[in-house]
């Protein structure tokens, strides 16, 4: 019994993987659409990190889905 479930956890994981490891890869690819306003947006998370430890502000991070 035991087995079986680990083979099917087993599965799901490698299915999981399968769905979230080729997303990964292609969000580098989706263009930024630059935002008119008062706040100026950054859109390199390594840029924003080095910004806000500069200012001494806190990071407000979006995770949104483009497709």
């Amino acid at each position: 019994m035991v087995g079986r479930l680990q083979k099917h956890l087993l599965r799901l994981s490698l299915l999981g993987l399968a769905m979230v490891i080729p997303t990964g890869l292609r969000a580098a690819e989706i263009p930024t659409v630059e935002v008119s306003g008062k706040i100026r947006w950054v859109y390199d998370y390594e840029q924003g990190k080095r910004l806000a430890r500069q200012n001494g502000k806190p990071m407000f991070v979006v995770f949104r889905c483009e497709r």
